[in-house]
C-alpha cells in the first residue's frame, strides 16, 4: 500500500477514495495532464506534521509490515523494535497517537477488503462473509461505511478525518474533487461504527485541538443544495406556480448566485421566457424527474421528428435519444479511460521497484479497453458511444460477462438501462396529455423492437446529426471552441497532448481528454456535459456540433448585427415569411459565426421584400413566366418609392395598418375581394402584353390556395434531404 502512495489515480483499477458513483470514474484522468486530486492541505499547522518527515513514514511502514506479518527486511524490523505507535483513549477528546514502550504485537495475517459505492455488489458482500481462521478482517472503506451499513465483528475504527467531496463553482460551472476535513457529525458517525456488536474503540488520526476548530471540523456537513446546480429545483417551483423562488422558505436556502445561474440556464434552454415565466417547453420539461438539460434533449428530438417527416427509423432514433439521456446522467462506465502513461513524479516511488507482473496486467487491460472503445466508438459524441455500448449490453446474452470482457462497470450499465426504460415509459405517458410533444410513430414496444433489432446497428450520419442537435439544445450554454494557437500558454501546457479549447463562459484554456471519442476528429465546436478541474480543466461528455445549431438552440447567447443588404433578403415558402441575413457573434468572446437568416421585424421592410418576392414569382410560381413582360425590374420595390408603380403597390398592400406580407394574408384578402391588387400588379405589365394578364390573374388565384410544399415540391425535397 505504501509503495503506491502518490501514484496517479489513473493507473489504479480500484479507487478506494471514491465515496459515490461519480468520483470513481471522473477522477480517472490521463497522466499527461494531471496528478492525483487527493492531496493534503498545508494550512493545518502541526495537526499532521508527524507524517511530513521521512523517518516517520518509514516507521509507519515498518509498523504496518510487522502487524501484517511481513518479514524479510531487517531494517524495517529494527525500526519497529524501537518505536511502536499506540492510541490513548480520552472520552472527551479524540485519541492522539504518541510513542510508548515496545509491546507485544499479534502477527496474525491481515484479510484486507475494499468497500466503496461503485464496487460490484458481489465484491461488497465479501465484507460480511466469514474470514479464514487466524486472520483479521481489515476493511478500507469510503463514506459508504459511515452510515449505510453495519459490518459485524468490527472492533476498531481508524478515522483519518478526511473525505473526498465534489464541489461545484456556480460562477464558472466547474466541478472539482477535493479532499477536506469532515464534520463533527460525520466523525461521530464514524466512531459509532466501532463495536456495534461488541466493545470497540475509534482511533482518530487528528488531535483534539484540530477537532475543536470549527473552521476545520464544522458541526455539520454543508447541505447538497449549496454544492450543486439548482436549475431542476427552480423549474419545479416555477411549475408549482411559485414565481418568486428566492422568497420560498427553504430549510437551507441556496446561494443567490446559484439561483441566478439556474434562471440563466433555464432561459437558455427555453424553459423560461424573458419575463421568467414558464414556456410550453418548460412545462413539458418539468414532467420528467431528471435534470432540465436531459429532458430538453428528449423533447428536442421528439419535436424535430414531428416536424420533419424524412426519417425512416424514428423509433430507433428515439431509442438512442433515451439512451443518450441516460448515459449523460451517470459517470462514464468505462473502467479505465484509455492510455495511462504516467507523468514523472519526483516524490513518487522508483518505477524500478514496481511489480512487473502488475504493470503487464495493467498494460494488457488498458489495451483491451482501448480496443473495446474502438468497437463502440461513435466519433461525433461520447454520449452516443456510451449509448452504443448500452445497446450492446442490453442485447448481450450474459451482461456480467459482457462487462468483464469490455471493462464496463456493471452497476452503472444496469442503472443506465433501468433509466432508459423508465424514460421511455414517461414519454408515452406524457404523450397522452401533451399533443405538442406527443410521440405518434408507434408504441413503446415498437421503440424497444427498433432499439434491439440487429447486432451492430449504429446511427447513420443524418441520425447522428439529429441526436447531436438534441444534445446541443440541452447543453447550449456549455460550448467550447478549438484553439489552434499556443499564445498565452505556459511551457508545461504546451507539452500537453490533449486538444485545447476555450469555453464560452471561461477565459482559461480547457482540454479535450484523449480518451474521448471526439478526440480523434477534434471538431471546431463542441458542447460538454461537465467541466472537471483537477490539475487542468477537462471536458466530459463531449459532443461535436455545427455552428448553425447555436442560432437555433442558443439564440439568447448570440448577438446579431443589423440586417445585411448583401446577401439580399428572401421569401421562404416553407414558413410563408420573409427573411434577412445577419452576422452573428456568440458568447462574451464574440466568436464569429456563419451568416444567419432571421425573420424581418421592420414592417415596412417586410412589406417591400414580400412585394419583391411576389413580382419575382417566389410566392406564386406563375409570375415567373412574365418576368420578360414586366415594365420595371421587381428589385425597384426594395429601393425608395420614386416610381408610381412602386408607391401604388406598396400603399395598396398596407391598408389600415394591416400588411399583406404573406401568402396567407393575400389568400384572405382575395377571398373577400377577388380584384384586390389587380390594377396595381397589371401596371407592372408592359402595354403590349396586357391582353395576357387575365389568364395569369386567374392562375394566381388558383395557386394562392395551395401550400408551400405543393407550390415548390423540389425545394421541400431538398430541405428534407
Amino acid at each position: 500500500m505504501f509503495s503506491s502512495y502518490g501514484e496517479d489515480e489513473m493507473d489504479d483499477g480500484l479507487n478506494v477514495d471514491s465515496s459515490d458513483a461519480e468520483i470513481e470514474s471522473e477522477t480517472d484522468t490521463d497522466s499527461d495532464d494531471e496528478d492525483s486530486a487527493a492531496h493534503e492541505t498545508t494550512e493545518d499547522g502541526p495537526v499532521l506534521s508527524f507524517l511530513k518527515h521521512a523517518e516517520s513514514s518509514s516507521v509507519l511502514k515498518a509498523s504496518f509490515k510487522a502487524i501484517s506479518g511481513i518479514s524479510g527486511e531487517s531494517e524495517a524490523a529494527e525500526e519497529f523494535s524501537n518505536v511502536t505507535i499506540a492510541e490513548k483513549s480520552n472520552p472527551s477528546n479524540p485519541s492522539f497517537s504518541k510513542h510508548t514502550e515496545p509491546t507485544s504485537v499479534s502477527h496474525g495475517r491481515l484479510h484486507v477488503l475494499p468497500l466503496y459505492a461503485m464496487q460490484p455488489a458481489s465484491q461488497q458482500l465479501r465484507v460480511f462473509r466469514d474470514i479464514p481462521e487466524g486472520e483479521r478482517l481489515v476493511v478500507v472503506a469510503t463514506n459508504v461505511a459511515e452510515t449505510s451499513l453495519t459490518i459485524p465483528g468490527i472492533t476498531y475504527v481508524v478515522d483519518t478525518g478526511k473525505e473526498k467531496v465534489k464541489n461545484y463553482d456556480h460562477a464558472t460551472g466547474m466541478a472539482s474533487y477535493e479532499v477536506q476535513w469532515i464534520s463533527k457529525a460525520s466523525a461521530s458517525q464514524r466512531a459509532g461504527r466501532a463495536g456495534r456488536t461488541g466493545p470497540g474503540h475509534c482511533y482518530r488520526l487528528y488531535s483534539g485541538a484540530a477537532y475543536g476548530k470549527d473552521d476545520l471540523f464544522p458541526e455539520f456537513s454543508e447541505p447538497e443544495i449549496k454544492k450543486m446546480p439548482v436549475d431542476g429545483l427552480v423549474l419545479m417551483l416555477k411549475f408549482m406556480k411559485i414565481d418568486k423562488v428566492e422568497n420560498f422558505p427553504f430549510p437551507t436556502p441556496p446561494n443567490n448566485e446559484s439561483l441566478v445561474e439556474a434562471k440563466r440556464c433555464l432561459k437558455t434552454l427555453e424553459a423560461l421566457d424573458s419575463k421568467e415565466k414558464l414556456t410550453s417547453m418548460g412545462k413539458a420539461m418539468a414532467q420528467y424527474p431528471m435534470s432540465p438539460r436531459h429532458s430538453r434533449l428528449l423533447l428536442t428530438i421528439i419535436k424535430i421528428l414531428k416536424s420533419q417527416q424524412g426519417y425512416a427509423r424514428s423509433n430507433f432514433i428515439l431509442g438512442y435519444a433515451t439512451a443518450a439521456a441516460s448515459a449523460l446522467s451517470y459517470a462514464n462506465p468505462f473502467l479505465i479511460q484509455g492510455d495511462t502513461s504516467r507523468e514523472s513524479n519526483q516524490d513518487g516511488p522508483d518505477p524500478e521497484h514496481k511489480d512487473q507482473n502488475e504493470r503487464k496486467r495493467q498494460k494488457k487491460l488498458k489495451a483491451m479497453v482501448r480496443e473495446a472503445r474502438r468497437d463502440f466508438s461513435i466519433p461525433s459524441s461520447d454520449a452516443l458511444t456510451i449509448s452504443h455500448a448500452l445497446r450492446s449490453f442490453e442485447c448481450s446474452r450474459n451482461p456480467v460477462e459482457f462487462c468483464r470482457e469490455y471493462s464496463l462497470h456493471l452497476k452503472t450499465m444496469e442503472e443506465m438501462s433501468k433509466l432508459r426504460k423508465h424514460l421511455l415509459r414517461l414519454i408515452f405517458h406524457h404523450s397522452k396529455f401533451c399533443d405538442e410533444f406527443a410521440w405518434n410513430y408507434g408504441g413503446s414496444q415498437d421503440v424497444e423492437q427498433a432499439w434491439r433489432s440487429g447486432t451492430d446497428k449504429k446511427p447513420m450520419l443524418n441520425e447522428e446529426e439529429l441526436l447531436g442537435q438534441g444534445i446541443c439544445a440541452g447543453w447550449a450554454d456549455r460550448v467550447a471552441k478549438k484553439i489552434n494557437t499556443f499564445s498565452g500558454l505556459s511551457k508545461e501546457d504546451r507539452k500537453v497532448r490533449a486538444g485545447r479549447y476555450q469555453s464560452c463562459i471561461l477565459d482559461d484554456t480547457i482540454y479535450l481528454h484523449r480518451s474521448s471519442s471526439v478526440a480523434r476528429t477534434s471538431p471546431k465546436f463542441v458542447v460538454y456535459s461537465e467541466l472537471l478541474n483537477t490539475k487542468r480543466s477537462y471536458m466530459h461528455g463531449v459532443t461535436s456540433i455545427k455552428p448553425g445549431w447555436l442560432f437555433k438552440y442558443a439564440s439568447s447567447l448570440c448577438t446579431f448585427s443589423a440586417p445585411l443588404e448583401d446577401p439580399k433578403p428572401y421569401y421562404k415558402p416553407q414558413n410563408d415569411q420573409v427573411y434577412c441575413y445577419v452576422s452573428p457573434v456568440f458568447s462574451r468572446h464574440n466568436w464569429q459565426l456563419p451568416l444567419h437568416s432571421l425573420p424581418i421585424e421592420d414592417p415596412t421592410r417586410r412589406l417591400q421584400v414580400f412585394a419583391w418576392a411576389l413580382l419575382k414569382g417566389d410566392v406564386l410560381p406563375c409570375l415567373r413566366v412574365v418576368q420578360k413582360f414586366l415594365a420595371l425590374s421587381p428589385s425597384a420595390v426594395l429601393g425608395p418609392a420614386s416610381q408610381r408603380r412602386v408607391g401604388d403597390l406598396l400603399s395598396r398592400m398596407n391598408i389600415g395598418g394591416k400588411l399583406k406580407d404573406s401568402r396567407r394574408a393575400l389568400r384572405d384578402a382575395w377571398s373577400s375581394d377577388p380584384d384586390f391588387l389587380y390594377p396595381e400588379i397589371q401596371a407592372w405589365i408592359q402595354d403590349k402584353y396586357q391582353s395576357q394578364f387575365e389568364a395569369i390573374w386567374e392562375q394566381m388565384h388558383q395557386e394562392v390556395q395551395l401550400e408551400g410544399h405543393e407550390l415548390f415540391p423540389k425545394r421541400f425535397k431538398k430541405v428534407e434531404g
